[in-house]
């Protein structure tokens, strides 16, 4: 099993090196086809609609965003040149107001989505970044990456992040391309308050089928959340990669009661392998 098309969705030039930088590595394992897809917003048709006058400031704003295009394109270029997988560059216009489902479209054929964590700091984060709309809509595995920090390589110390049910086997079965090259996969279970939980040791024998060496964890969530704990528990075992199943209650009751999900999709500190 191996990850034959990844699909990577850029869209800032200053990160768009270290959302590649485990990708290429990914696609050299897996003789991989590599997507890179820049969406263009639709300014030009925001002139078009023009009342105002601001002609010159929306072209001034096509100067930016061209320039922003094409030094995402030459980044893709240069780490994708001379490798020993394939790679295409689609810079995709957007035909529809709703971003996020002109990329969704384009990853529904992928084995592998590839996007960066929403960015507080950045003002165009919140119409460009929108991980949980792939991760909850294109029906495929998505890898996210956080906004901060440099990740070359990817999926030395994994952790899977295991809960009975179809999103936790979903995540563990999509992620087995990288855990197969882990040198440890910790099966990591976490209990709410006094909940008593079955050793997931069905799974650590599934996993060894595959040839992944994997070691069962067992934690409990006592003073604070479970996402909380999964986080600290990660810094704890050295994690490089994070892999787990997404929005196991409804995507609501998440943002009411909070949940897993939002607290890592939140402040995630090391790359995340999500399926839902």
């Amino acid at each position: 099993m191996s990850y034959k098309t990844i699909l990577v969705h850029l869209n800032r030039a200053s990160r768009a090196e270290a959302v590649l930088e485990p990708v290429v590595d990914m696609a050299r394992k897996n003789e991989a086809h590599v997507i890179g897809v820049y969406l263009q917003p639709r300014i030009q048709a925001a002139i078009a609609v023009d009342t105002l006058g601001n002609t010159t400031m929306l072209l001034d704003e096509i100067k930016i965003e061209q320039g922003n295009a094409e030094a995402i394109a030459a980044t893709f270029e240069r780490l994708t040149r001379g490798q020993t997988f394939t790679a295409e560059w689609r810079n995709v216009p957007a035909t529809m107001p709703d971003f996020a489902g002109n990329v969704i479209d384009q990853a529904m054929t992928a084995d592998l989505v590839v996007a960066s964590q929403h960015d507080p700091d950045w003002s165009q984060s919140g119409q460009l970044d929108f991980p949980e709309r792939l991760i909850l809509e294109s029906g495929r595995p998505v890898l996210t990456i956080p906004y901060v920090g440099h990740y070359k390589t990817i999926g030395q110390t994994v952790v899977v992040a295991w809960k009975q049910g179809r999103e936790s086997s979903r995540a563990v079965f999509n992620a087995l391309p990288i855990m197969k090259h882990a040198k440890i996969v910790h099966i990591l279970q976490i209990a709410e308050k006094r909940e008593t939980l079955r050793p997931a040791t069905e799974l650590a024998a599934a996993l060894a089928r595959h040839d992944v060496k994997a070691e069962l964890q067992m934690s409990q969530a006592i003073d604070q959340s479970i996402g909380n704990e999964l986080l600290s528990r990660i810094a704890d075992l050295g994690t490089d990669l994070l892999v787990m199943g997404a929005y196991g209650h409804s995507r609501m009751r998440e943002y009411v009661f909070g949940g897993a999900t939002r607290d890592v999709i939140k402040t995630m500190t090391v790359p995340t392998v999500f399926s839902h």
